[in-house]
């Protein structure tokens, strides 16, 4: 029944794909609905738990025209902050995505500064992945954001099977920032040891998520599952200690097809 389900709600997403494409196709550049619905088909069929088939998307039209449509897009168009959100994100990743077919790498210095200052073109100009962080994403003053994009490593939040959309954008970060919170590999809590081992990502932007440790933790309290554990986080009584970073990536690699 289960796998029944699955196919019905893939068979949907492929559907209103080719509505939306149908819709979209008399006019010059799509809309930010179109776009998402690209990039949706091909994180469905290509990501599972996290793990991308780099090799599979390098060949998935899909990924070709979302590329193509970003490039004649009209960045005016986007109605609302919801909207950018999810559009912005969406540019984030895909451009982490087309960084790794590419071949590049998001592990060593020279490696990790030319994977982070390569172009995409989104409406005739070029964004890199730290101005799409830096200078649009960190604006909305979410910290959620971090959970959302994904720079392609074990460490990073998973990349989800689903493509951002401004109906659901806030939805979408919260199931997000839960999933990785209490992800054990990602961030541990220890009773017997009375401490609280977090990501990178919470050291990395340490000022949006609580500049005290007890801010912190609080922050981390509220999407924890575990009701007791989340009492005592929010006791600010925890020694905080970050993970290391697991840089190796989050998928199939390119060079062994």
């Amino acid at each position: 029944m289960k796998a029944s389900s699955n196919s019905l709600a893939l068979a949907g997403r492929v559907i209103a794909l080719a509505m939306l494409l149908l819709v979209t196709s008399t006019t010059q550049a799509a809309d930010s609905r179109a776009l998402n619905a690209l990039l949706d088909g091909v994180l469905a069929e290509n990501v599972k738990d996290g793990y991308v088939d780099y090799p599979a998307i390098a060949r998935n039209v899909r990924f070709t025209k979302y590329l193509e449509s970003l490039a004649e897009f009209n960045l005016d168009s986007l109605s609302d902050d919801k909207e950018k959100l999810a559009f912005w994100l969406n540019v984030y990743n895909a451009l982490v995505i087309k960084n790794i077919i590419d071949g590049k790498s998001p592990n060593g210095m020279m490696d990790h500064m030319t994977f982070f200052r390569s172009n995409i073109k989104v409406g005739g100009r070029g964004f890199d992945l730290n101005a799409i962080e830096g200078d649009i994403l960190r604006k909305f003053k979410d910290p959620r954001v971090y959970f959302g994009i994904v720079p392609a490593t074990s460490s990073a939040p998973k990349l989800r099977s689903q493509a951002f959309n401004g109906e659901e954008v806030d939805q979408q970060l919260e199931a997000a920032a839960r999933d990785f919170i209490n992800d054990k590999r990602r961030n541990r809590f220890s009773a017997a040891l009375q401490a609280a081992k977090l990501s990178k990502i919470f050291e990395e932007h340490r000022d949006e998520f609580g500049k005290t440790d007890k801010q912190l933790l609080t922050y981390v309290a509220g999407y924890v599952n575990d009701e007791e554990v989340a009492k005592i986080l929010k006791r600010g009584t925890y020694a905080v200690k970050f993970m290391d970073y697991d840089a190796t990536i989050n998928g199939n690699s390119i060079q062994s097809h």
